[in-house]
């Protein structure tokens, strides 16, 4: 079994295809960890939680906009950053009767996520950022869905092996591709765009192997994404 580490989806099915084919994952026999925010932005949120309930081992991660998106979801909360942030691409998906249907059951999957994990060989994963002051078990929900202060240090972070996170896209440092960083080079990001303009990519942990999608500017032309 090999494991992967796919980031921020938003909603890009098209993409998701994609790396999974290109990087040759295998649904039934490979371990999936996604880094969160499967929702917002393009326009096939239902299609991309569908197929990630197809992954027999899937590490599913909780997100900031899979967060907001529950809210709506349990209790009809739709404020106006997450509508302006690509919300609205989401509650339009679910406004059809086909995946209308579903949406108690992809309610209950995105329920399911977890906060963070911690693998075999002290690899963590989580999908903003960690409280480096406090242990794994102290840290608030709230660090490990939003916060990005972990680029702020660049000595005293907790000795993991590695970290990989989604949430903060590589775009702002002019690149699409994975970047690495940290005082021993071993924190990994992996949001590269895919809900704006760049392409969504998986990686095998092990050897760090990457694949890409097209940029889902070329997959989606007649949408917005999270630019709108």
């Amino acid at each position: 079994m090999k494991t992967f580490v796919l980031g921020d989806i938003h909603g890009a099915y098209r993409a998701l295809i994609q790396v999974f084919k290109r990087s040759g994952f295998d649904a039934q026999k490979d371990r999936l960890i996604f880094l969160g925010d499967v929702v917002d932005g393009w326009s096939q949120v239902p299609e991309s939680i569908e197929e990630l309930m197809r992954v027999k081992n899937l590490i599913h991660l909780l997100g900031n906009h899979d967060n907001w998106a529950l809210d709506w979801m349990l209790e009809g909360f739709r404020p106006d950053i997450w509508i302006e942030q690509g919300g609205l691409s989401t509650m339009q998906a679910y406004a059809s009767r086909e995946w209308r249907a579903k949406k108690k059951e992809h309610r209950d999957f995105l329920r399911k996520a977890r906060l963070k994990f911690l693998d075999e060989e002290n690899r963590l994963y989580v999908h903003a950022g960690i409280d480096i002051m406090k242990s794994l078990d102290e840290q608030k929900a709230s660090y490990l869905i939003w916060d990005r202060m972990l680029f702020d240090w660049t000595e005293g972070v907790p000795d993991y092996r590695e970290i990989f996170i989604g949430h903060t896209v590589t775009l702002t440092e002019d690149t699409d591709k994975p970047l690495h960083f940290g005082e021993k080079d071993n924190i990994w990001r992996l949001d590269t765009g895919a809900g704006y303009y760049g392409k969504l990519t998986i990686m095998d942990v092990e050897t760090k192997d990457y694949w890409q999608s097209d940029p889902v500017t070329e997959l989606y032309p007649d949408e917005p994404g999270r630019k709108g």
